[in-house]
């Protein structure tokens, strides 16, 4: 299962980063597209700040997910994601690259025996990340009050690092900027991984 993280504001992107135009789809529905094709047969998207406008981009067949929430906090919304889980999950939040199938693979080999995979380039963690169904279970049970940042808790939880020839990993889009670079790279046809 894969679950998109679209619950922000958006401040920093001049609006709705999951409603973004991209081959004629929205970005959201351009991510999902990917996630099914590395065969993430269930794809749940978190929505929250202007949960209606952003709920019109998520494309037929998956499932939205309310963050009442409402905070600036996004591991508020991985916690409201992960309520209902019991498998393992890959968390991407709607500003990343979508990942070259190569990482997808890794993490997957990586999360044998560990409660978490994070892909590395260069010696710096990125996304997506690959939860264990145990992992899942950990952040369920954290306190709703519990403020904090998902590296942080998967590096003291002893989260596996799986270097990766994959620059996309590092990558995000929260400014116009950003997005604009994305779809001039994509233009020329310049592959974001290396292997």
């Amino acid at each position: 299962m894969a679950l998109v993280l679209a619950g922000g504001r958006s401040s920093r992107a001049r609006g709705r980063k999951a409603c973004r135009r991209i081959d004629g789809h929205s970005w959201l529905g351009y991510q999902c597209r990917h996630l099914r094709a590395q065969g993430f047969r269930q794809v749940h998207v978190v929505v929250g700040f202007s949960a209606i406008k952003t709920a019109r981009c998520v494309p037929p067949g998956v499932r939205r997910i309310w963050n009442r929430e409402r905070t600036h906090d996004p591991f508020a919304s991985v916690q409201t994601g992960l309520r209902a889980v019991r498998s393992a999950v890959l968390v991407i939040p709607i500003d990343a690259r979508p990942p070259a199938p190569a990482t997808i693979y890794r993490l997957r080999q990586a999360l044998r025996g560990a409660p978490a995979a994070v892909p590395v380039w260069r010696g710096r963690g990125g996304h997506p990340v690959l939860l264990s169904p145990h992992m899942v279970t950990e952040i369920q049970c954290l306190p709703n009050s519990a403020a904090g940042r998902l590296d942080y808790l998967l590096a003291s939880a002893g989260a596996r690092r799986v270097p990766v020839q994959d620059r996309s990993i590092r990558g995000n889009m929260n400014r116009l900027s950003e997005w604009l670079l994305y779809l001039r790279y994509r233009k020329l046809r310049r592959p974001l991984w290396t292997g």
